[in-house]
């Protein structure tokens, strides 16, 4: 898969989190449901027995998918629920134990990250959100939560597929769950002005992958900007008319996979050509490499979803 995902790759900023009902405990919290120290606690967590996310701030934080998991493992036991403010029957709903879901070999080593593999190899798609709305619960991103998450994962199931440790049909119920998963996130944003300066993009024609170009207009509208996804393999010339019906300010590429490099030049620059100075073109995707991206004319080449946002930034004023 490939970050705008470097653009790249099938496959953070402070907005409001999906949801304020999500518990997260702190280790003198749960040191005190368990009867134990927190200097105990806090090495479990640094030993990775506890799986722990940070806030933005640094400090640990354990998720309620977390302590389960920690709990599931150890076969420890809670002795006052009380002390985190919820029910111990909410200890109990978890579905299939991690130790007992596909384990999917990925580049992040994060336990949620891990976690996120597995749900998704397995179909879990609650789980799969409830993780990523874990992480926004702790600052980061409705973009960067999926970043983090969906493209690792994608790029793990990708592997696991290409070595036959996947059927094809999980590899592609992963991308439909994933584009659902991007899709709610989106939803959940705030109306944006009328005045919001507009911003369109696609994947070019060849290039199967979806993914990339969801995150870029997720990443863009949570920036700020009326941005619209008009999908993957689309002919660069219909990209060309879409320009004359929308005037946006900006145009993205996001570019993971291309059949014909000669055909791909000569089209992407009579794209760059047609937009003139008025239009910022961005364009990012793994397929981008050293030997075809200096025959292209583009505004800015990026190569990570916040590279994307700090640019978008620019052009917006």
């Amino acid at each position: 898969m490939a970050v705008w995902l470097k653009l790249s790759d099938p496959i953070p900023l402070g907005h409001p989190p999906v949801t304020d009902s999500l518990p997260q405990f702190s280790p003198k919290q749960i040191a005190s449901s368990l009867h134990v120290s927190e200097s105990s606690v806090k090495r479990w967590c640094d030993q990775g027995v506890i799986p722990t996310v940070r806030t933005v701030g640094g400090h640990r934080r354990i998720t309620l998918s977390g302590l389960r998991q920690f709990l599931q493992s150890t076969e420890r036991t809670i002795v006052d629920t009380k002390v985190l403010g919820i029910d111990g029957s909410e200890l109990e709903i978890a579905s299939k134990p991690a130790s007992r879901r596909t384990p999917i070999r990925g580049a992040g080593t994060e336990p949620t990250q891990q976690e996120f593999r597995a749900a998704l190899a397995d179909g879990d798609e609650r789980h799969c959100m409830g993780l990523l709305e874990e992480r926004i619960g702790l600052g980061w991103s409705r973009a960067e939560a999926a970043e983090d998450l969906i493209t690792d994962a994608m790029r793990g199931l990708g592997d696991a597929w290409d070595c036959g440790e996947l059927e094809v049909y999980q590899e592609r119920r992963s991308c439909t769950i994933c584009t659902r998963l991007i899709y709610s996130l989106r939803e959940g944003l705030a109306s944006l002005p009328v005045e919001a300066p507009i911003a369109i993009g696609a994947a070019p024609e060849s290039d199967p992958y979806q993914l990339p170009t969801a995150l870029v207009e997720l990443a863009l509208r949570e920036s700020g900007w009326n941005a619209v996804n008009l999908g993957n393999d689309l002919p660069l010339v219909s990209l060309m008319q879409a320009v004359q019906d929308y005037q946006p300010k900006m145009v993205w590429l996001s570019v993971t996979a291309v059949a014909d490099p000669v055909r791909f030049v000569r089209e992407q620059n009579k794209l760059a050509d047609s937009l003139g100075d008025r239009v910022g073109l961005i364009v990012g995707g793994r397929a981008l490499d050293d030997q075809l991206r200096p025959k292209l004319r583009y505004t800015a080449h990026c190569d990570s979803l916040r590279h994307l946002i700090e640019l978008a930034d620019i052009l917006k004023r």
